[in-house]
């Protein structure tokens, strides 16, 4: 039996000129395969496989994710039909840029999809925007406006305000595909807290003396870090990023957020910031808390040393991170993240934002297209042989301006897809206000920097090579620029975290023989978190070295192997990465859990330090968040956790 479809016979002709010309592997890869296809041979792989040892649903998914954890019918429904909702993402994907570009720009889009040259991010649905940061703020002001026929009002209790909140996240987080940034959301609760501060009442419940009020507090934001991590986003928990911020931050920040003729008193901020971290710490104590991904941002002092301007927030941040380690830092400049950024003219200068839904409010990405750079030096390192490494170099940076001109044209289709949803209605967050699409970047991705350059003859970690990580970088950007002014739309670059996208396109390049070093994955840091011989310092020297050219972001993961016990030592990693030019990393420990549900620290511990029994769980960031490595996509389980290097900090 043939199942119709009433696709355009063009596109038809080129899928299928494709599976006679590809491997079958790669379609599976790309998750269209006709066994991906067949709902009924995916049910029985899916449920016949849900008790297997050492499966994980990420192995049954054509949209490996750590953050998915079931093997029930929930989380069946959401992932199986997922092959058939890519394919049709692909045809209107294709129709876009036939409509808009041309028919060649649209082949050349899915053929080099299909073959791994790049990797569309989210494919499976390109009719829903990648990620947003949204600002509290107008809750605040507003109430709920998507509630449909209820007609919900702005809030007038903390209780009531962050309910708000939850609501709203089940119903952005189930709109877009990425994260549901809620940045701003402490600076708007304080403002709430201070009415009780001052009446000893939220709203009508009597809450009492100022002891109490702190108490009252501490149990509201405990309870939103459990709502955050419910899996009402489908089969997941939604995505969610909270910020937290130091003087210099909030001085900016906080006196545009007046809320009843008042803006929060910074005091305030600062107190329930400091709540909200000690409530994580104790949240993960008893549980693997995912959500919100926590990040701690730092001003620059204006002097332009390099030094963070609030060494008192350095103090804090290090002792809340000490037990768990689960705050991203942020380094930045405080125009980056304040609201004025709303008001600047240059349409690439919207503020910082990252897939982790870190960053400015009000601003996010519509879509993301990942370079694949090792296929892309392979094809022009076999263009230059018996030249010198710089023919090999000047021919790799033309294929990184033709495919970043590609990528920009797949996200601009994507755009006016987006475009014509939100003119029906569908997508009812940016008519709203909450959203808005000339705030949303047009975001190119790149993996595989640091095995680009090995195939091109240099090494990330000397200098030559970072002069051609440079130039790889710089071209990128460049070619960014190009395409704002010919699009009109804004467009950044970022290292992308790449969880599922470094293993399938590693695999593809093996099976079409372009991977002959054998590399299982390929590196979302600049330097790989397995590489050998590479310590803390030659990391943050090197992250530092090629941070500032990514404009929408990367992370680098500082791997501790024990936890760190002295404050002092984690003041001080901070202060480093921050004056060698690190713009976002982590300090990352391997956690660890016991039969018993006893929470600790510890790289490659086999037992409890607190009773002794075997450790069941280990916990660490797959990429900006903690998650479970049990749920690991199969490559990552077995080549990547393994061999990562957790090194011992220097005291």
């Amino acid at each position: 039996m043939e199942l119709h479809q009433s696709f355009d016979p063009a596109f038809t002709a080129l899928i299928e000129k494709l599976r006679k010309q590809s491997p079958a592997e790669l379609f599976a890869l790309s998750g269209i395969s006709p066994e991906q296809l067949d709902i009924n041979h995916m049910a029985r792989d899916f449920f016949r496989s849900s008790n297997r040892k050492g499966a994980a649903t990420a192995d049954h998914s054509i949209d490996p994710n750590a953050n998915v954890s079931g093997r029930d019918v929930i989380t069946f429904n959401y992932e199986v039909p997922k092959a058939y909702m890519k394919l049709n993402s692909l045809y209107n994907l294709w129709l876009s840029l036939r409509d808009g570009f041309d028919e060649e720009t649209a082949d050349l889009a899915i053929e080099s999809e299909v073959d791994g040259l790049l990797y569309i991010n989210d494919s499976w649905d390109i009719g829903r925007p990648y990620c947003f940061n949204y600002s509290m703020y107008d809750i605040a002001l507003e109430g709920l406006k998507m509630g449909g026929r209820l007609n919900i009002v702005p809030a007038r209790s903390l209780a009531t305000f962050l309910r708000q909140v939850e609501q709203f996240t089940v119903y952005a987080a189930n709109s877009t595909l990425g994260a549901t940034g809620l940045a701003d959301l402490l600076i708007v609760a304080s403002r709430y807290v201070d009415d009780i501060l001052t009446t000893g009442y939220d709203n009508h419940v009597k809450i009492g003396k100022e002891e109490r009020v702190w108490t009252y507090v501490a149990e509201q934001l405990t309870s939103l870090i459990y709502t955050l991590n419910w899996e009402f986003r489908g089969n997941q928990s939604p995505f969610t990023n909270v910020s937290v911020y130091d003087d210099n931050f909030l001085a900016q920040l906080v006196p545009a957020y007046v809320i009843n003729d008042k803006a929060p008193r910074i005091e305030t901020v600062k107190k329930v910031q400091d709540i909200f971290l000690s409530c994580f710490n104790q949240v993960l104590e008893r549980d693997p808390a995912t959500f919100p991904v926590v990040t701690a941002c730092f001003s620059l002092a204006e002097d332009g040393s390099g030094e963070l301007a609030d060494p008192a927030f350095v103090k804090c941040i290090a002792n809340h991170n000490l037990k768990f380690g689960f705050i991203n830092i942020y380094v930045g400049e405080t125009s980056t993240l304040s609201s004025c950024c709303r008001l600047r003219s240059n349409i690439n200068d919207l503020g910082y934002a990252n897939s982790f839904g870190a960053g400015s409010t009000k601003i996010g990405s519509l879509g993301v297209v990942t370079l694949n750079l090792p296929a892309l030096a392979r094809a022009a390192s076999a263009g230059a042989v018996g030249k010198d490494n710089e023919a090999a170099v000047a021919e790799m940076l033309e294929c990184v301006e033709a495919m970043t001109m590609a990528a920009g044209f797949i996200n601009h289709a994507k755009r006016r897809f987006i475009a014509d949803r939100i003119e029906r209605g569908s997508l009812p967050l940016y008519k709203l206000g909450y959203m808005d699409l000339k705030r949303q970047f047009s975001t190119c991705g790149f993996t595989g920097l640091y095995e680009a350059l090995n195939i091109l003859g240099y090494d990330l970690r000397k200098p030559e090579g970072l002069a051609v990580a440079r130039r790889i970088l710089e071209t990128i950007n460049v070619t960014n620029e190009r395409l704002t002014e010919l699009l009109g739309t804004p467009h950044n670059m970022e290292q992308v975290p790449g969880e599922s996208s470094a293993v399938k396109l590693a695999r593809k390049d093996t099976i079409l023989g372009k991977n002959p070093e054998g590399w299982e994955l390929y590196s979302n840091q600049f330097v790989p978190l397995w590489e050998e011989g590479v310590d803390m310092l030659d990391r943050i020297r090197i992250q530092g070295e090629l941070d500032g050219y990514c404009t929408g972001g990367a992370i680098c993961h500082l791997n501790v192997a024990d936890r760190i016990e002295k404050p002092e030592v984690m003041e001080a990693l901070i202060h480093h990465a921050a004056a060698s030019g690190v713009v976002y990393f982590a300090i990352n420990y391997a956690i660890n859990r016991c039969g018993v549900g006893h929470m600790t620290v510890g790289h490659g511990a086999d037992t409890c330090p607190v009773c002794g029994k075997p450790i069941t769980d280990t916990f660490t960031r797959v990429v900006g968040f903690l998650t479970n490595t049990k749920h690991w996509n199969v490559t990552r389980r077995e080549h990547d956790w393994p061999h990562r290097a957790f090194l011992k900090a220097k005291e």
